[in-house]
């Protein structure tokens, strides 16, 4: 219930930070009132517009070929789509399943969990220099929008949400394998299936600030 509740909060918490940076910095239409859930419910409308649905699309592929140019593509797909999966089928049974998950979407997710972790190693292999902490700031530097990073480039956050993303999915990898050995008790094994929930949690609430900053208007993703 403590994990439920801390998720909820948390994910609800992260897109009101987020819409609300957005929103503050959007200046009202002349001789109309600003209102936030006016506009959220507005831009919440307009993400199933087919030329929005088509605009997401075109800047997906042009980030992807910038970044991960010829075969190295499908890393990334192998990891974004196994990402999803795992995240989706875990919160969903985390909190909406007393019994937690079982039967063949607990298969599913173990097997999807093998592809996490070989397309996660393989990004850090392909994407870590460009993400080095030591990395020289470039000469025009822009603050990241609203408390507590505004005094952090974009892109010092990026590199830090990359190693925060990087560390939570090494302790996903390694608490799910040490639940499934018969080295350790049983109530060390429950211990690691508490630290992988809240070790995805962590997983996507940074993704989501990292999504935030590379896709959405006004941002440039490295």
């Amino acid at each position: 219930m403590v994990f439920i509740i801390i998720t909820v909060l948390s994910v609800l918490g992260l897109g009101f930070w987020l819409t609300n940076a957005r929103f503050a910095a959007k200046p009202p239409a002349p001789g109309k009132k600003a209102d936030y859930f006016s506009w959220l419910w507005a831009g919440i409308r307009g993400l199933f517009k087919k030329e929005t649905l088509k605009k997401g699309q075109k800047v997906l592929d042009s980030w992807v070929n910038s970044y991960y140019p010829g075969w190295t593509k499908w890393i990334f797909w192998a990891f974004a789509v196994s990402f999803v999966y795992q995240a989706a089928s875990g919160f969903l049974f985390a909190v909406f399943s007393p019994r937690g998950m079982f039967g063949i979407p607990l298969l599913l997710h173990v097997s999807v969990g093998g592809l996490f972790a070989v397309s996660l190693a393989m990004m850090l292999i392909l994407r870590a220099r460009a993400y080095r902490l030591d990395q020289e700031e470039e000469a025009a530097t822009q603050s990241f929008a609203g408390p507590p990073f505004k005094n952090i480039s974009k892109s010092m956050l990026r590199r830090i949400l990359f190693w925060l993303f990087a560390a939570a999915g090494l302790c996903l990898i390694a608490t799910a394998l040490g639940s499934m050995v018969p080295v350790f008790s049983f109530e060390t094994q429950q211990a690691m299936i508490d630290v992988h929930r809240y070790g995805a949690l962590i997983a996507l609430l940074t993704a989501s600030i990292f999504l935030d900053i590379a896709f959405l208007p006004q941002s440039q993703a490295k």
